[in-house]
């Protein structure tokens, strides 16, 4: 048969015909096989050492010790020296005796790290108030004192909410004791210090003459400004909402606002947040009895569609007095104060008034219009720095404030008549008010005074600012804006709900129940007001890198 008519055979078939021919060899003793057989055993053998030498790189435990006998099945095969096995699992053996050694020793700071890392986030997990070091020091700048105002009138809007009786004669109404009660006065608070911190900076590009940074400043303002208010009063109503749904809340002065039904529920509260946040509403007003524009589930920001208002009101204001000379800017002012007081709008004049007690204080204060910029244009070249306050001054101003802080506890009509003071001094300030004033108006007439007077006090007292400027007073300004949105649905909440049925059981009218219901509210409200505060943070980062991302620059 010729050779390419051979059948080609795999390895297997010719391993099986060598076994084969090996069996039949030893049977037939045939010495030519046998000594092939024995070639072939050699070299496979000296294939199996060469594929050992070159993996010598390779740990022990690599190293292929198996190879295939003559009967078919795998024994163990010493390859390598002893000797060198030995030394190879002893070096391996120590190399990771090493490894484990050296993990032991960064143990320990591997545990230390995590401790310091769940302990950062825990204690950033906790209210501002359980760590002093993160109450903010007081902020420099002439305004820093406002923040803590703020702040307090935001706490007394909230005893006023929930400790205050409508129509109750007793001690709440007494001159000077009332102002702590006077939620009313210090929402007309809230319309002065907005036009004083808002428009303090665009006063001062004024001042220097810097277009550029007059136009920036007035674009940045007006861009941020719904965003500011209205996405923060957003997120309040979603946690209003998640109370509601959770039985802690149901609306306050009988309003209620629980729907069974989830779908209803979603249906009112979108339609109330969609009309609430239309800042074109011709029920946007500051006088509260004419039914403001508002939001069911957080009634009290109402405030929030006014103070947009009056935002964009004193940003147009200052865009069309920023050419006039200082003198001609608050005669202006004063024209502005005037007309609007006898157009009943109060918050017009209150927020101008307070744009105007700002620049009084740069007038009083020129070395703050200077700065060390050479582009810096001051109307006043050579500044001096302001002399010590007189005595005299001291004393005058002080007498405002004290005036101005009994006007800001003005009573409400039917509720002045007091055994000790009669109706001193209200039945006679309320023949001052125009007689055009509508009757639902005529509270806030004194109001925007006494507000206007109070900060005028203390602008041009610094001892009196002394109170504003501790850490508490500043906590307390950082957390106003929390304060003011969360003291509704959580403070009066669980005041309805749960709070008062309590203190009437175990207490009843006892004066020690009013104090430790009103030490767990104070608490948690506090407490969220807190938490509230780094979501409104959030908000205004927001605002302003969505501005940095659209803004151009000229």
């Amino acid at each position: 048969m010729a050779e390419e008519d051979l059948p080609i055979r795999t390895g297997g078939d010719v391993e099986g015909d060598v076994e084969g021919d090996v069996d039949g060899d030893r049977n037939n003793h045939s010495p030519i096989k046998a000594e092939w057989n024995s070639e072939v055993k050699h070299e496979e053998t000296e294939a199996v050492v060469v594929h050992v030498k070159e993996d010598d790189d390779l740990d022990s435990e690599d190293v292929p010790l198996l190879t295939q006998s003559d009967e078919g099945h795998i024994d163990d095969i010493p390859l390598l020296n002893p000797l060198e096995t030995e030394q190879r699992k002893s070096a391996y053996l120590n190399r990771k005796f090493q490894w484990h050694l050296s993990y032991l020793k960064e143990l320990p700071l591997y545990l230390y790290t995590c401790l310091q890392a769940t302990g950062r986030l825990f204690i950033s997990a906790l209210p501002t108030y359980c760590v002093p070091s993160r109450i903010p020091p007081p902020r420099p700048g002439p305004t820093a004192y406002l923040d803590a105002l703020r702040g307090y009138a935001a706490v007394i809007v909230y005893i006023f909410h929930l400790y205050d009786k409508r129509g109750d004669l007793s001690w709440r109404r007494y001159p000077f004791v009332s102002t702590f009660f006077a939620g009313s006065g210090m929402v007309n608070l809230f319309y002065v210090i907005s036009g004083h911190v808002l428009g303090y900076g665009l006063l001062l590009t004024m001042h220097r003459k810097e277009e550029g940074r007059m136009l920036q400043g007035l674009a940045s303002a007006l861009f941020r400004r719904y965003m500011r208010l209205y996405g923060s009063v957003v997120v309040a109503l979603i946690i209003t909402l998640i109370l509601l749904r959770l039985r802690l809340y149901n609306g306050v002065y009988f309003n209620k606002i629980y729907f069974e039904s989830i779908d209803e529920q979603l249906k009112n509260w979108f339609v109330d947040l969609f009309k609430f946040c239309n800042p074109l509403s011709p029920r946007i007003t500051d006088i509260k009895d004419d039914k403001p524009l508002a939001s069911a589930y957080l009634p009290q920001m109402w405030t929030i569609p006014v103070e947009f208002r009056g935002s964009v009101f004193l940003f147009a204001f200052c865009a069309a007095i920023c050419k006039l000379t200082a003198k001609a800017r608050m005669v202006v002012m004063g024209v502005v104060i005037l007309m609007a007081y006898c157009w009943q709008a109060v918050y017009i004049a209150e927020f101008t008034g307070g744009l105007l007690i700002a620049q009084l204080s740069l007038v009083r204060h020129p070395e703050r219009i200077s700065e060390p910029s050479p582009l810096a244009m001051t109307e006043t070249t050579d500044a001096e720095p302001t002399p010590p306050q007189s005595r005299l001054s001291e004393i005058s101003h002080t007498v405002l404030f004290i005036i101005a802080f009994l006007l800001l506890g003005e009573n409400d009509a039917g509720q002045m008549k007091m055994r000790l003071w009669g109706d001193f001094p209200w039945v006679y300030l309320d023949k001052v008010v125009p007689p055009w004033w509508s009757e639902t108006a005529h509270y806030i007439f004194w109001l925007g005074w006494g507000s206007l007077g109070l900060v005028y006090a203390l602008e041009f007292c610094p001892r009196l600012q002394r109170p504003l400027e501790w850490r508490v007073s500043q906590y307390i300004g950082e957390i106003c804006f929390g304060l003011y949105a969360m003291h509704v649905p959580v403070g009066m909440g669980l005041q309805n709900q749960y709070m008062n049925s309590w203190r009437n059981e175990w207490a009843g009218e006892a004066i020690w129940g009013y104090l430790v219901e009103a030490l767990v509210l104070t608490f948690i409200v506090v407490t969220a007001g807190d938490y509230f505060t780094r979501i409104d943070r959030a908000v205004v980062r927001l605002a302003r890198s969505l501005q940095e991302r659209l803004f151009t620059k000229w």
